[in-house]
């Protein structure tokens, strides 16, 4: 059968996006070798945001942000570039990229709850209790599971600040969603000021923690390189750019299918590339926690 031009660009910005973001973990893994947790992020962020800003203006559709727009992109990149991304490197200091993939594949969940206690939104159903059981136990899999690699597999301190970086996307979206600001800027636009103010905040955080006197340059090799350059144009510019046209362009319950399958890709690239080993509890944790999304989300867009 063959497929029209929009299923291919829809097939297309799919792939994009699960690839793009599943390799973020593995690409943090090889950064941390000569940067801080910080600094790697603060960096990837400012040039992704620099770069995007650059191509809309070299395309002419760039508009002059309003004072509003600056300070709604202040406030928000604490929460979507400083504690998403900047705890998520954070927390790969301790635990493996395999593990840091699943524990930020339970967003959904975290949101879930997030949003009937502080949103809103209506009790969880039936079937969105049973997703939230399973994803509790796939992370409590994880918290107890052992390695004999070495104990930064389950180390509780790597735990808690992935943890606190898919807090930080959760807080992002529902105070996006009620403070929500009238703009006369592209969605790609906003996306832009979004990164470039949070990577300028995420690098003035790790100066301030000391991280450019602890940065190894020796440890500096061409895959260290084309990771951090992989994750700024791949896991910055193109996830991003993807993932807003398939909001525009398929269902929600479509766009948001990566969250099924980022973990699945972490898991497969941390073992692939970084030499990382995958017990039968991390396949378990991760069956856990990708099949209460599924449940989760499934029941809540079908309904």
């Amino acid at each position: 059968m063959r497929l029209s031009p929009l299923n291919l660009k829809i097939l297309l910005n799919l792939f994009l996006v699960y690839i793009s973001w599943g390799s973020t973990y593995i690409g943090f893994k090889f950064t941390l070798e000569v940067l801080g947790p910080f600094l790697a992020c603060g960096s990837r962020m400012f040039l992704a945001g620099l770069l995007l800003c650059g191509v809309i203006i070299c395309t002419g559709r760039w508009r002059r942000p309003s004072f509003a727009d600056w300070r709604h992109a202040c406030w928000l990149s604490v929460f979507m570039v400083v504690m998403a991304s900047g705890f998520l490197g954070k927390g790969q200091e301790y635990v493996t990229s395999g593990v840091a993939a699943v524990i930020t594949g339970s967003t959904p969940i975290s949101m879930l709850v997030a949003a009937w206690l502080f949103g809103g939104e209506r009790r969880p159903s039936a079937m969105q209790w049973l997703g939230l059981a399973g994803g509790l136990c796939g992370l409590a899999l994880l918290g107890v599971s052992q390695n004999a690699s070495g104990p930064e597999q389950s180390s509780p301190v790597g735990m808690f600040w992935v943890f606190g970086a898919t807090l930080g996307w959760v807080a992002g979206s529902l105070l996006t969603r009620r403070f929500s600001l009238v703009t006369s800027l592209t969605a790609l636009q906003s996306c832009g000021l979004l990164l470039l103010v949070g990577g300028l905040q995420t690098l003035l955080l790790g100066f301030a923690c000391g991280e450019a006197a602890m940065t190894r340059w020796e440890n500096l090799r061409p895959e260290v390189a084309l990771a951090f350059a992989w994750m700024t144009i791949g896991g910055s510019i193109i996830a991003y750019s993807s993932y807003f046209w398939l909001l525009t362009h398929v269902s929600i319950a479509t766009a948001v299918s990566y969250e099924y399958v980022v973990p699945v890709i972490g898991v497969l690239l941390g073992w692939r590339l970084g030499g990382e080993a995958i017990t039968g509890r991390i396949v378990l944790a991760c069956c856990l926690t990708v099949g209460s999304v599924f449940f989760v989300l499934w029941h809540k867009h079908n309904k």
